[in-house]
């Protein structure tokens, strides 16, 4: 596979070619919670101040599943620049394995600190209520979108970052048309209020990641995910978790 732009393209539009995708498709991944806010904020008051205390924990599940993707991202185009294929490999495979893991943990950790969380801020019954209803059913989602965003770093490692902006614009999208039908319950869907909008997000999430699915089916990166590769590698892992959290 001919990975050699990087090195033949002219600076300025390799940058823009780079840079603009991610920058966009940053612009959209904000969007989710914007576009939740406005559609959760025509149900009641309640109902928008319960989302608000939830994003805070949702920008952390993020959080961490970005860091240790960019670690993955990191590792992977090193092992890809060195001409280790193996590597390369190994690399993706785990960071995979280890992005679902880490979805699953945070999903249970947020799940259950969450009542102690609200009540830290929150003295109103109904308020609490409307944020332990949205947060059970969206931090459900938390192993769809750590497996995203690695799969999002993968295609950026390889350069494919077209890929990414596309796949993350598919599951906004989604997310647009599904919030107003899910929330105030329009044709066969029953109306279920802030519940709906956990629900339309993460289903955007699980379309963004069937989008990476396909182009990795049919459009595949410079690297393999495969069970021959899921093999503990203590250097991969130490590389991986070093760019991702660095000492400094």
């Amino acid at each position: 596979m001919d990975q050699t732009f990087m090195k033949e393209k002219k600076i300025l539009p390799l940058v823009l070619s780079m840079s603009l995708p991610m920058v966009i498709s940053m612009a959209v991944n904000s969007l989710y919670n914007i576009i939740d806010s406005y559609f959760v904020a025509r149900v009641s008051e309640n109902a928008m101040t319960a989302l608000a205390l939830v994003f805070p924990v949702q920008n952390l599940i993020n959080a961490i599943a970005i860091g240790f993707g960019i670690g993955i991202n990191a590792g992977i185009a090193f092992y890809l620049g060195a001409g280790d294929q193996d590597r390369a490999d190994k690399a993706a495979t785990l960071g995979a394995f280890l992005s679902f893991v880490h979805g699953i943990l945070l999903a249970a950790i947020c799940i259950m600190v969450m009542p102690f969380f609200l009540n830290s801020f929150s003295s109103n019954a109904e308020i609490t209520s409307l944020a332990l209803l949205y947060s059970g059913r969206a931090f459900l989602f938390s192993p769809v979108i750590a497996l995203g965003l690695c799969f999002e770093k993968i295609f950026q490692a390889a350069g494919r970052m077209k890929i990414s902006m596309f796949s993350m614009i598919c599951g906004c999208a989604a997310n647009i048309i599904l919030d107003p039908i899910m929330i105030f319950g329009i044709g066969p869907f029953p109306s279920m209020g802030i519940a709906g909008a956990a629900y339309a997000t993460g289903i955007g999430q699980c379309i963004t990641l069937l989008a990476y699915l396909l182009f990795y089916a049919l459009r595949r990166p410079p690297v393999k995910i495969g069970r021959q590769y899921l093999k503990c590698d203590a250097a991969i892992l130490k590389s991986c978790t070093r760019w991702a959290f660095p000492p400094h």
